[in-house]
């Protein structure tokens, strides 16, 4: 949205030291929605010395989040953050609503702790050495709800959407018959299995890429993803320029979901024809590689998993991956026009039915080119000590308005 605004600006000229002016050549309706929406990319306030540095290189001093100062000489990467309220914070007089309203700190410091294993995170919740896990896994919960002394709910009821991501850039998932055919033979249901288990209320069929349930969900041109037909993929394989070559599949295998999605995937290439490298690492490892735009071959990706939360999904703003403008793209870095042009229809449309319909047509145009393979809508579950109060049900953990009693 940010690329969007600059190519509409006129000018932006600071007025004094806490208002500033901005030109547009032309209205942009979603314009609060682009100061004010939270996923990354966001909006950011930051001192100009570090908004000028130089936005090739990382920046070196993190801060923290208003109610809370990042403690960076305590940071292990990959272990521990430690967060400190920051005590000359005044928060609005008002309730909290996710990232907005009121954000009272009831804590002088917060830990977040990693643990890959989950059967340590499991036992370490169990024991009182930590009192809130994130996202425990759905093999555990039945341990975890006959603990006396842990609360287990649904994190988010807006779910996630799992996501098979292709390289558009490289064969063979440059060749849209390919990719096609990946859609064609895929199930979702043995996707969602691998994730949550046998509980169906876990989990959707999702027969396009937005948020069910959420004001602007569409099913148009989701016939394809309603019924697997491994004939129908095999003979598009077929016709495709596909001449058997390997399939680089990185999976990252300290993260469940992906794990879960990873193996499914590599058995469904394989069912198709597909000749599968199975690249089995750490997330750290395939956010790395993922960036690379080499060939799969040499050093880059044919294909990887993740999943978005379905916050992040309910329209084009705030979800980078169903955008399709090539470069500019999330990484897989799709180009189809149709794609875009009913992006520019929703941000320019006047009322709901006419963000509908763009997004209808934006779904179906989607899924014809393939963007990525959505692999089902999903619930998960969070945990924390009964000690522990103000949990609130969201995206991502919220710490303001939580307390602990002894």
């Amino acid at each position: 949205m940010g690329i969007m605004l600059r190519g509409l600006q006129k000018e932006i000229t600071a007025v004094d030291d806490r208002s500033f002016k901005w030109v547009l050549s032309k209205p942009y309706p979603k314009m609060l929605l682009a100061l004010g929406k939270n996923n990354a990319p966001c909006t950011f306030i930051m001192p100009e010395r570090i908004a000028q540095t130089d936005p090739f290189k990382q920046i070196t001093e993190y801060i923290g989040s208003g109610p809370m100062k990042f403690a960076k000489a305590e940071w292990v990467p990959g272990a521990k953050a430690v967060f400190e309220k920051f005590a000359d914070y005044v928060p609005r007089n008002e309730k909290p609503s996710w990232l907005a309203g009121g954000k009272v700190m009831n804590f002088d410091r917060i830990e977040w702790v990693i643990m890959p294993d989950p059967a340590t995170a499991a036992a370490a919740l169990q024991a009182g050495e930590v009192d809130w896990w994130e996202s425990p896994i759905a093999d555990l919960i039945p341990v975890l709800k006959k603990n006396k002394n842990v609360n287990v709910d649904i994190a988010d009821p807006l779910g996630n959407i799992g996501a098979f991501r292709m390289n558009h850039l490289h064969a063979p998932f440059n060749d849209v018959k390919v990719r096609r055919a990946v859609l064609t033979a895929m199930n979702q249901e043995d996707y969602m299995r691998a994730i949550v288990g046998d509980d169906n209320s876990l989990w959707k069929p999702l027969p396009g890429y937005f948020t069910p349930g959420t004001p602007l969900y569409t099913e148009e041109g989701g016939d394809v993803l309603k019924m697997r037909n491994i004939e129908a993929a095999k003979k598009l394989l077929a016709e495709s320029s596909y001449k058997g070559e390997p399939v680089v599949c990185v999976v990252a295998q300290d993260q469940p979901i992906t794990k879960a999605m990873g193996d499914v995937t590599a058995d469904l290439l394989k069912k198709i024809g597909m000749n599968v490298d199975f690249v089995a690492t750490d997330w750290g490892t395939v956010g790395a590689r993922r960036a690379k735009k080499d060939p799969p071959g040499q050093g880059g990706w044919s294909m990887f998993h993740t999943w978005h939360a379905g916050a992040d999904c309910l329209n084009p703003a705030p979800y980078t991956a169903i955008r399709a403008n090539g470069d500019k793209a999330w990484f897989g870095w799709p180009d189809v026009p149709a794609v875009e042009a009913e992006v520019t229809n929703w941000f320019d449309a006047k009322n709901l039915d006419e963000e509908k319909a763009a997004l209808s047509r934006l779904n179906k145009a989607a899924l014809e080119s393939v963007v990525y393979a959505p692999t089902g809508m999903f619930l998960s579950y969070q945990a924390w000590r009964k000690n522990v109060e103000g949990v609130v049900k969201g995206p991502l953990p919220f710490f303001w308005g939580v307390s602990k009693t002894s």
